[in-house]
């Protein structure tokens, strides 16, 4: 054999050598449950019974009325500089990051304290209503802050100037504004915080009496445009949102615009009753799932971003139209939204026992830290819980424990279990985190 000929040969079973090497494990994407589990919250729905009697939703409903409009009945500030501008305190020298996600400029920072103008707080008092869906600011910019985006769970879209969102009609009570005028800083009926200046309008006594009538009907559906009787677009509003009867059709009510002086006037719209409905609904799981299903797979939104829903607002506004009240975070709608069953310090077996044992399907909060969704029974042939929850992404762990997010960003149904078919994804994560339910019956203040 020639030189040469040894070197084609050499040559030849080098390049065969990658493809008899053991080839690397596919990498596992996705989380199962989102295939195993039909996405439809009305395949669980095989009820069209009341979950509650007429006369306790009543009186649910009654309490959420008195909550709805409880801006309306303070005469100042409820809260102390301190607690209303908590944000600064707590994020004032902690690294931040813009939406170039840069580091927040040293000058922007203090730029956005002296908005607050805090020597003259409160420098307002003063009823007023949302003249359209806005969000509710810590700080007075429409400006993101963010953590590290770096790290797992940070960066976008937890923006944390972002507090929470309003919907339109919302009653609030203002109580500052900002140094350029540009921001009022309102108390809401579950949250508080910046909203731009033309995103609310002054209320006087007369328009609060027509407004405050005792008859309301609950927008069914997101997107849902509402005309005036001669066919003038006024607002567009979210299942979550509730206004009042104006007069016969009982699908004619009062929606507030803003008026050339800042001040609210109330036009007549009209809606289908495809959109709307008198609240409150009767509750039955196959009402849940009429209001459920449109918004499958609807993206994640942090504190209400973009016009979206993180877990807390799901849960709180698919309740709306039922006239149940539910707070604005997890913690509170975990242990405040009902009868409350600690199931802290248990295992996940026991855990899961107590779920299926005492959880009521379509009724109850299952209460993650951090977290909350609805209970919708078990799987079809299993004792699996089922669970309707908007999250952001399942937490996962590779070889080095450096923690990452196999994102899902939307609201799904999925076991307590999402993603433990995964090697990264640590058993009893879910569990672990699970700290109680709150069973939606009994009226409480």
């Amino acid at each position: 054999m020639t030189r040469t000929s040894s070197c084609l040969l050499l040559l030849l079973f080098l390049l065969t050598l990658p493809a008899c090497r053991q080839k690397p494990p596919p990498l596992i994407t996705g989380v199962a449950d989102l295939n195993r589990y039909e996405q439809r919250v009305s395949a669980y729905a095989h009820s069209a019974d009341a979950l509650l009697g007429s006369a306790e939703q009543q009186d649910f409903d009654t309490l959420f009325n008195k909550k709805f409009f409880a801006p309306w009945r303070l005469k100042k500030a409820s809260l102390s500089a301190e607690k209303a501008f908590w944000g600064i305190k707590h994020y004032e020298g902690k690294e931040g990051f813009a939406e170039n996600l840069l580091p927040l400029r040293r000058e922007e920072w203090q730029r956005l304290i002296a908005l607050h103008q805090l020597d003259s707080y409160p420098s307002l008092a003063h009823p007023a209503i949302t003249v359209r869906n806005t969000s509710l600011r810590l700080f007075p910019t429409e400006r993101p802050f963010f953590l590290n985006p770096r790290r797992a769970g940070e960066g976008f879209p937890f923006d944390y100037f972002q507090t929470s969102a309003l919907a339109v009609g919302n009653p609030v009570f203002a109580t500052h504004s900002s140094t350029d005028g540009a921001w009022i800083f309102v108390e809401s009926n579950f949250a508080f915080g910046w909203v731009p200046q033309d995103a609310i309008a002054w209320v006087k006594e007369p328009l609060q009496r027509r407004y405050e009538n005792g008859q309301y009907v609950a927008i069914l559906h997101d997107d849902t445009s509402l005309r005036s009787t001669k066919g003038e677009f006024l607002t567009q509003a979210d299942l979550g949102a509730i206004f009042p009867v104006a007069e016969a059709p009982v699908f004619s009510l009062y929606v507030p615009v803003r008026d050339a002086n800042g001040h609210a006037e109330l036009r007549t719209a009209v809606a289908s009753r495809e959109d709307v409905a008198i609240k409150p609904l009767a509750l039955t799981p196959a009402a849940i799932a009429r209001l459920s299903d449109p918004l499958m797979g609807q993206s994640y939104g942090w504190g209400g971003l973009y016009g979206n829903r993180d877990c807390s607002s799901n849960m709180r506004d698919l309740f709306v139209p039922f006239g149940i009240w539910l707070g604005r975070n997890s913690a509170n709608q975990g242990e405040k939204g009902g009868e409350f069953i600690d199931l802290r310090n248990k295992s996940a077996a026991e855990k899961e026992q107590e779920i299926v044992t005492k959880g009521i399907p379509f009724i109850t909060l299952i209460w993650l830290k951090g977290h909350i969704g609805l209970y919708l029974g078990t799987a079809p042939g299993s004792t699996e819980p089922l669970f309707l929850h908007n999250i952001w992404g399942i937490r996962t762990v590779d070889k080095e424990e450096k923690e990452g997010r196999e994102i899902v960003g939307r609201l799904v149904i999925t076991s307590l279990r999402p993603g433990e078919e995964r090697p990264d994804v640590r058993k009893d994560d879910f569990y672990s985190r699970v700290q109680g339910m709150a069973i939606l019956t009994g009226q409480r203040e």
